[in-house]
């Protein structure tokens, strides 16, 4: 049986703030951090895990986008992330470059490892708490 069901999604006024909040944190995260990261996981030969900050890159949206597809970009954002997290825990034990070279500043691989895995965290849990709300 051939059968279509329409569904309505009721986002609340303090939800669509939440999501226009993680979405500007997303995006100042990508403009900050994106090269960083990115940097990282090509020193380490990880290449097949920046297809996760491409696929970032591909997120767009337009000034009057509806909240519905502000959420699909969010839940869509927050796997890439998941899939970036995942790959800096386990990166140190695969890893054991003591430069940075290519990185911003004097500090050692394993810095810069760290600082990023604090960001994607913290731009990760702004996401998943947008999200839920």
């Amino acid at each position: 049986m051939n059968s279509t069901a329409y569904f309505h999604f009721h986002f609340p006024p303090q939800g669509i703030e939440h999501l226009d909040g993680a979405l500007g944190s997303l995006s100042a995260w990508i403009d900050a951090e994106r090269d960083l990261v990115g940097r990282v996981f090509a020193q380490t030969g990880q290449r097949q895990v920046c297809r996760a900050l491409d696929t970032l890159d591909q997120l767009h949206i337009e000034p009057d986008t509806p909240p519905e597809e502000i959420w699909e970009m969010l839940e869509e954002a927050a796997v890439c992330l998941e899939v970036l997290l995942e790959a800096l825990r386990v990166l140190p034990y695969h890893c054991k470059l003591e430069t940075a070279w290519g990185l911003r500043g004097p500090a050692p691989f394993d810095a810069h490892v760290r600082w990023s895995g604090a960001r994607l965290e913290d731009i990760h849990a702004t996401l998943e708490h947008a999200l839920s709300a």
